[in-house]
């Protein structure tokens, strides 16, 4: 926790100065003077801090001992409001673009990550988790609302999950983003370059899969064992599946979408239900894997990692 240099002008926060605050905390050369108990009651850092004895000279700010934090005034006071506010997070709406819940979310979870708020840590994840699901249960919500994602809004979730160490939202980020196009990937400011190989690398992983395990019916087709009618040669003359249709899935594969142009499948009960079948058992496949696709372990050290 810096001190700043001792001509560097100090004003006092607008909004959080109250006249009973009990202690000052100075964010960018901007005093916040609030109450040390409510600090305590959210932040295990703040509450052990009070804990450790003082030093016989403190710094005192108005007449409060002072705290000097090196975090960002607009983070600091985002968290202040929704501690002094407890319906601050009804501002956000369900239907809220990607962009405005990162805006949202982003300063609360860098500061409630930092210093050890985690009731309000786990709020703002279960925010971002609604958007960027663990499960494939939730991708499947995710995709029947038919949520829209900005690839410029997609990219700006993987370095905050990273710099929060929030993993488990991850692997969709990077499923999403491997449907962006490879020049828009290459150009992109806010990935790192090491992610963007990931991205680029995924999108790769994520097409095998695609035409090899959840949709391969619709590029080679098997016919079930016992089908009665010879499936196989008559979905062979009617595919309706072109090269500029593999084209598209390849550039950019969605292997988690689920089919439901079942009845252009048209082939015997027998072969329907086997194709239907591998289509849902490669999709809980590819989504049991997908955190391997980027290089980021498996779901239970995603999760493991989390908890840490």
């Amino acid at each position: 926790m810096a001190k700043p240099g001792v001509k560097d002008p100090i004003v006092r926060h607008p909004e959080f100065y109250f006249p009973d605050g009990s202690v000052v905390l100075i964010v960018e050369r901007t005093a916040f003077r609030v109450h040390q108990s409510v600090l305590a009651r959210h932040s295990e850092v703040f509450n052990g801090m009070w804990d450790v004895p003082q030093p016989p000279q403190v710094d005192m700010y108005d007449g409060c001992p002072t705290v000097w934090l090196t975090d960002s005034k607009n983070d600091f006071t985002d968290v202040m409001r929704v501690l002094y506010d407890a319906f601050y997070f009804d501002k956000l709406k369900p239907d809220s673009p990607l962009t405005t819940l990162i805006a949202f979310i982003s300063g609360l979870l860098r500061i409630s990550t930092k210093y050890d708020m985690q009731q309000l840590r786990q709020k703002c994840i279960s925010i971002i988790q609604d958007k960027f699901p663990s499960t494939l249960a939730g991708c499947d919500m995710v995709l029947s609302r038919q949520y829209k994602y900005i690839p410029a809004e997609i990219v700006r979730v993987i370095p905050l999950a990273r710099e929060t160490n929030v993993a488990t939202v991850l692997p969709w980020a990077f499923y999403l983003c491997a449907q962006i196009g490879v020049d828009d990937i290459l150009k992109d400011p806010v990935l790192s370059w090491r992610d963007k190989a990931l991205c680029l690398a995924g999108k790769e992983f994520l097409w095998e899969a695609q035409k090899s395990n959840t949709h391969k019916f619709l590029l080679e087709f098997n016919q079930a064992l016992d089908c009665p009618h010879n499936c196989h040669r008559s979905v062979a003359s009617n595919s309706t599946m072109t090269w500029q249709n593999a084209e598209i899935m390849r550039i950019t594969p969605h292997p988690l979408e689920e089919y439901v142009d079942w009845k252009d499948v048209r082939v015997c009960r027998k072969c329907l239900d086997m194709v239907m079948l591998q289509h849902r058992i490669g999709r809980e496949k590819v989504w049991e894997k997908l955190p391997s696709y980027f290089q980021l372990g498996t779901w239970d050290d995603i999760i493991k990692d989390q908890s840490c």
